[in-house]
């Protein structure tokens, strides 16, 4: 038996004990069936947190190797890792919404059907609000008041190549710049 449980039914069967005088029957189940509900609420509220928490870092890597494609930003090792991660593991993780949109963002890129960049800055501020929305789902959060016009990607022109590389290296230290 779970040692949640029996902890649970240690302390439900002292209560039963000590309140059959003063309470009667109809009380003590009440009062037990109370306990039992409430613990099995923060349990199952435990678990959703823990499920957030993993698609969350799911997430993030997600969106950190494609930042890889963006003009200021552009780096063929993210851009790869970025492939490679929703082929191989997005597929399963992420919801259907959210590979609609990575797959959208990737057409983007095809050189016989031109998008200029404020496209791709709305697929990309759409993918972001998608991914909120899943994980405050989870959690029973509302859902994000974000607009897609207030999430963009900006890069700095003055960034050293040397100091980007190394800023990516301790990023992703899987991938070799």
């Amino acid at each position: 038996m779970d040692v949640t449980i029996s902890a649970i039914l240690v302390q439900a069967g002292k209560f039963i004990i000590s309140s059959f005088p003063t309470w009667g029957v109809g009380g003590i189940i009440g009062s037990v069936i109370t306990i039992l509900i409430k613990n099995r609420l923060e349990l199952n509220s435990e678990n959703k947190r823990r499920i957030r928490d993993e698609k969350e870092k799911q997430y993030k890597a997600f969106l950190n190797n494609l930042l890889g494609f963006f003009e200021k930003w552009k780096d063929d090792a993210l851009q790869l890792q970025f492939m490679w991660e929703m082929y191989a593991n997005a597929a399963v993780y992420a919801s259907d919404e959210v590979l609609r949109l990575a797959y959208s963002y990737i057409k983007s890129f095809d050189k016989t059907k031109p998008v200029n960049d404020d496209e791709r800055q709305q697929i990309y501020a759409n993918l972001v609000i998608t991914i909120r929305n899943e994980l405050n789902k989870i959690t029973g959060v509302s859902k994000s008041k974000l607009k897609a016009e207030e999430i963009k990607i900006y890069g700095l022109d003055n960034v050293n190549e040397k100091v980007k590389k190394q800023f990516l290296g301790n990023m992703h230290p899987k991938i070799n710049l």
